[in-house]
C-alpha cells in the first residue's frame, strides 16, 4: 500500500464501494474514539499485515495474499473520519474457509450482532492445507503467546528508562521497534481471537442442543484474565501490601483511552488509580467482593456450569465438554493477555514519540511537543527537518472537529456521520427497554451512572456502569459497579469478559444505551435476557437514596 501523499488525510477515505459493509463493533473497543495521525498510521499497516500473516500461518491464505491491497474495499480495516472500522465482507469471506466456524458465527462473536439476510457459504477448498497448518499453529499458540507477552513486559521495563537520556535517533529506532513488536503480538492475538470465537461458538451450540438456558455466560467466566491481576494489585496497593512503583512497573501501561497512542498512561499520571484506592480500602480480604474471592467464585461457577451441562447431554459428549470448557477458558484469558501485550508496545512508543516531539518543539518545528501525534509515522521517522506547524494546525483542528461525530454501528459504502449529542438531558420514560447481547448472567437493579471518562467518575457501591465501551483502564470501576451496560461489543468483548470474571450482570451491544438512559435513573439489568429496563426517573432515584 502506498503511503499517503504529503498533506493528504491519513484518517479518512473519500469513496467506498456501496457493496462493502463496515462495522465499528469490536474494533471501536480496541481503538476507541478518534485517532491522531501518528496513532492510526502507527498501527494501520502492521495490523493489516498481522491479519494476513495470521491467516497465512493457518493455511487460509496463500502467499500472494500477504500483499496489502491499495483498495480499502480489499483491506480488513481502515478509518473513516478518524474512527476505526472493520470490513465485514473480508471477515465473512475468510470465515467461510475456516473449519469449525462460520461467517455468521464470526460476525456474531466479534461484532456482537448478525445482519439480517446474511447467508453462510462455507467452502472446503482450503481445508487440506488448513488441516496441515492450522493444528500446529493452534496447539503451539498458548506457549508462544505467553512467551511473547513475557518478552514484551521485560522489553518495556528495559527500554523506558533509556528514552529520556537517549538521542532523537535512538527514540526513532525505539519507535520503529515498537511498531514491529506491535505487529508480532497482533499476529498471535488475532489468531487467539479467532480460536476463542470458534470455541465459544461450539459451547453455544452445545448449550442450545442440551436446552439448558442461561448457561453460556457461566461457561465463559472464571478464566483468569489480565484484569484480575490488575484488580488484585490495586487491592494490594490500597492495603499497602504493594508500593506504587511496583504497581506501575506491572500495570503502568494502562490508562484512560489507552487504545489511542496519544493518551496518557498510568505510568505518566497515576492520579486516576490513586483516586480509586478508597474504594478498594473498604473491601477486606475475606469480603466476597475482594478481587481474589470474586475470581475464585467465578471459576467455581464455571466448573459447576460444566457439570450441569454434562448432566444434560449423552455420556459420549461429556468428556468433550470438559476439554472444550478448559480450552475456552485458556483462550479467553489469552485474548485479554493479547490486548495487554499490544498496550505494552503503545506505552514504549508514546514515550519515544514524546521524546522526539520535545526535540521538534525545541527546534521550532512544532509549537508543542504533543503536536508530534498529529504527524504520520512516515513523516516522523523520515528525519526530515521540515517546519510542519501549519500542517499540524490543520490536522489538530480536524481532530477536534471529528470529536463531535461518531460512526454508525454498521453501514454499507460511505458512512453517514452521527453528531454526538450530550448525555440524555431528560429522563427516559419509565418502562423504556434497551436491548443488547446477554453477555453475563444475573439481574440487578440500581442507579445508572453514565460514564464517559473513568478517570473523572465516582461510583457508589451497586451503581450500574453505563458507557459506550470499556478497556482495561476501567477495571477500577468494576469493583464497585453492580452491573455493566455498554453500547458496543459482543460476548467476547472486553467489558463482558471482565464482567463475567467479577460476577457482574452485563448487557453489551445496546448501540445507544448510554445516550438513551439518563445518568441517575434507576434501571434493571437482566444479563440473562440482554434487556435493560428503566424503572424510575432521576428525582425518584435520588429520593430513594
Amino acid at each position: 500500500m502506498l503511503p499517503p501523499t504529503p498533506g493528504s488525510d491519513p484518517l479518512d477515505n473519500a469513496a467506498c464501494d456501496p457493496g462493502v459493509t463496515w462495522t465499528t463493533g469490536n474494533v471501536a473497543e480496541a481503538f476507541p474514539g478518534v485517532s491522531t495521525a501518528l496513532g492510526f498510521t502507527f498501527i494501520h499497516l502492521p495490523m493489516e499485515l498481522a491479519f494476513r500473516k495470521m491467516f497465512r500461518g493457518m493455511g487460509v491464505f496463500g502467499k500472494a495474499s500477504l500483499a496489502v491491497p491499495e483498495r480499502i474495499e480489499d483491506q480488513f480495516w481502515t478509518a473513516f473520519a478518524g474512527r476505526a472500522a472493520a470490513n465485514i465482507n473480508q471477515f465473512r469471506a475468510v470465515a467461510a474457509f475456516i473449519p469449525g466456524t462460520s461467517a455468521t458465527a464470526i460476525e456474531q462473536q466479534l461484532f456482537g450482532y448478525v445482519r439480517e439476510g446474511t447467508v453462510d457459504e462455507n467452502s472446503l477448498r482450503r481445508y487440506p492445507i488448513i488441516g496441515v497448518k492450522a493444528p500446529r499453529a493452534v496447539i503451539t499458540l498458548p506457549k508462544r503467546h505467553d512467551r511473547m507477552f513475557a518478552e514484551l513486559r521485560e522489553w518495556r521495563l528495559r527500554t523506558l528508562p533509556t528514552i529520556p537520556g537517549g538521542s532523537v535517533a535512538d527514540s526513532l529506532a525505539i519507535l520503529r521497534d515498537s511498531r514491529e513488536r506491535f505487529e508480532q503480538i497482533m499476529i498471535l492475538h488475532l489468531l487467539v481471537a479467532f480460536v476463542s470465537s470458534s470455541l465459544a461458538d461450539r459451547l453455544t451450540a452445545m448449550v442450545a442442543d442440551a436446552n439448558v438456558p442461561n448457561l453460556e455466560s457461566r461457561l465463559l467466566s472464571g478464566v483468569g484474565s489480565d484484569e484480575n491481576e490488575v484488580a488484585q494489585d490495586l487491592w494490594l496497593l490500597a492495603h499497602e501490601r504493594l508500593d506504587l512503583p511496583t504497581f506501575l512497573d506491572r500495570h503502568g501501561y494502562h490508562g484512560p483511552h489507552e487504545g489511542q497512542l496519544h493518551s496518557t498512561s498510568w505510568r505518566e499520571d497515576p492520579a486516576p488509580i490513586l483516586a480509586r484506592l478508597d474504594d478498594y480500602r473498604t473491601v477486606s480480604e475475606d469480603d466476597p467482593k475482594a478481587p481474589r474471592n470474586r475470581a475464585a467464585e467465578q471459576t467455581r461457577l464455571r466448573h459447576a456450569a460444566a457439570e450441569e451441562l454434562k448432566k444434560a447431554v449423552s455420556p459420549l459428549k461429556r468428556r468433550s465438554i470438559t476439554m472444550l470448557t478448559n480450552l475456552a477458558a485458556r483462550f479467553l484469558a489469552l485474548r485479554e493477555q493479547g490486548k495487554a501485550g499490544y498496550l505494552l508496545t503503545f506505552d514504549v512508543a508514546r514515550a519515544a514519540a514524546r521524546r522526539v516531539g520535545a526535540d521538534l518543539a525545541g527546534r521550532g518545528l512544532l509549537d508543542d511537543a504533543a503536536d508530534v501525534f498529529h504527524l504520520t509515522f512516515d513523516e516522523l521517522v523520515s528525519g526530515d527537518a521540515t517546519d510542519r506547524r501549519a500542517l499540524v494546525t490543520q490536522r489538530r483542528a480536524q481532530y477536534e472537529d471529528r470529536l463531535r461525530f461518531r460512526l454508525p454501528q454498521a453501514w454499507a459504502g460511505m458512512p453517514e456521520l452521527i453528531e454526538i449529542g450530550g448525555d440524555a438531558a431528560t429522563d427516559a420514560p419509565v418502562g423504556t427497554t434497551v436491548t443488547g447481547v446477554a453477555a453475563s448472567g444475573g439481574v440487578v437493579e440500581g442507579r445508572a451512572r453514565v460514564v464517559r471518562d473513568p478517570a473523572n467518575t465516582e461510583l457508589d457501591d451497586g451503581d450500574i456502569l453505563v458507557c459506550e465501551t470499556t478497556d482495561p483502564s476501567w477495571v477500577s470501576l468494576f469493583l464497585v459497579a453492580g452491573a455493566v451496560v455498554t453500547d458496543f461489543g459482543g460476548l467476547l468483548s472486553h467489558g463482558p469478559i471482565v464482567a463475567r470474571e467479577l460476577g457482574l450482570p452485563c448487557v453489551c451491544g445496546t448501540e445507544e444505551g448510554s445516550r438513551r438512559i439518563r445518568d441517575g435513573q434507576r434501571i434493571r439489568v437482566d444479563g440473562d435476557r440482554g434487556v435493560v429496563e428503566v424503572l424510575s426517573p432521576v428525582h425518584a432515584t435520588e429520593r430513594a437514596t
